[in-house]
């Protein structure tokens, strides 16, 4: 699920070099994923020595998009996560993120992109 609206989360590095250098603070929670994202694949792709037409092969994608993930030249979709990570049997979204954002985020005040909370009892926000 692409958000149309967000720049490619590389374009929100604050300073070194992606995906390793600290984001800007207005970076929204798509720059952060993407972020975890590729450090993630990066890692299993150094450590299983798998080149992006290696994986792409596997994963019945191409090596632009794996590209893209690495270089956060782009936002990736569902579909391609769940391929990699069927792929390399490893997962790769950072199932913990949310947590990690949110105590950011409360920091700095408001955040106008700030998802609404559920309603636990109603299931809809």
């Amino acid at each position: 699920m692409r958000n149309p609206v967000d720049a490619p989360p590389a374009s929100y590095t604050e300073s070194g070099t992606w995906p390793d250098g600290p984001l800007t603070p207005d970076a929204p929670p798509t720059a952060h994923a993407g972020q975890a994202l590729a450090r993630s694949l990066r890692a299993l792709m150094r450590a299983r020595s798998l080149s992006a037409r290696a994986l792409a092969a596997r994963t019945g994608t191409t090596h632009p998009t794996v590209r893209r993930i690495l270089t956060g030249a782009g936002l990736v979709d569902v579909r391609t996560v769940f391929l990699l990570e069927v792929a390399l049997q490893a997962p790769l979204w950072p199932a913990d993120l949310y947590a990690d954002f949110h105590r950011r985020k409360a920091t700095s005040g408001p955040d106008p992109q700030q998802v609404p909370a559920v309603d636990q009892e109603s299931g809809d926000g």
